[in-house]
């Protein structure tokens, strides 16, 4: 497992307004032009902001996902009434969707893997932790953070637009609006697929290494 840690930097933008003079009746005057609040970031914040750009765009299409599976869920659930078969029916989409993110999740730095679980949050509105407490109880929640903390994961954590995720939301807010290039598509990755793809990776950096030294 590869892990990336990274320092998450206060920033505050400033808003710049473009105006001119007041106009007057004397013919050489200048125009007043009024224009909406300019964004000014520091290239402290833009750098975390692409740094979140490519982060995001990888691991969001997995958050929207979930969201979908988890309302659908809810919606299928309404039109159970008999207790056993709506914690049947909670068990097998669980234990799908974790099929689903398993291999993904493998392949994911820290960094990535963090940032997933709160958009998982922004997207449901329940912390990992909480969803698994939910649909499987709250032995298999534990037994899932304690899990989450080898692989250095708070699967408690919660997303914060307002503070320290307020660049992440940014982030979003483009992507929403069409300005960041997004596809929401989610690709599944299976058992085979996935060992091979680390056993490939596994041979580059033994190349790379190779071609380091000898270049030294």
């Amino acid at each position: 497992m590869k892990k990336v840690g990274f320092i998450l930097l206060l920033m505050f933008g400033v808003s710049s307004y473009a105006q001119t003079d007041i106009a007057s009746d004397h013919p050489d005057s200048l125009r007043m032009y009024v224009s909406d609040p300019v964004p000014v970031y520091t290239k402290a914040y833009m750098n975390q902001y692409r740094r979140y750009k490519r982060i995001i765009v990888k691991v969001y299409p997995y958050a929207l996902y979930a969201a979908d599976v988890l309302y659908e869920l809810e919606e299928d659930a309404e039109e159970i009434n008999k207790r056993r078969k709506k914690k049947r029916l909670y068990k097998d989409t669980y234990k799908d969707l974790k099929s689903d993110f398993k291999y993904f999740v493998l392949d994911l730095y820290t960094s990535e893997g963090r940032m997933l679980m709160k958009l998982v949050h922004r997207e449901t509105g329940m912390t990992v932790f909480e969803i698994a407490e939910k649909y499987r109880g709250k032995g298999s929640a534990f037994v899932f953070e304690t899990m989450g903390k080898i692989w250095d994961q708070d699967v408690n954590v919660k997303y914060d637009p307002i503070k320290t995720d307020k660049i992440a939301e940014h982030v979003i807010q483009d992507i929403e609006s069409g300005i960041i290039s997004f596809n929401k598509k989610v690709d599944r990755i299976e058992k085979e697929e996935y060992k091979t793809v680390k056993q490939e990776r596994k041979k580059r950096i033994r190349k790379n290494k190779k071609q380091r030294r000898k270049s030294r």
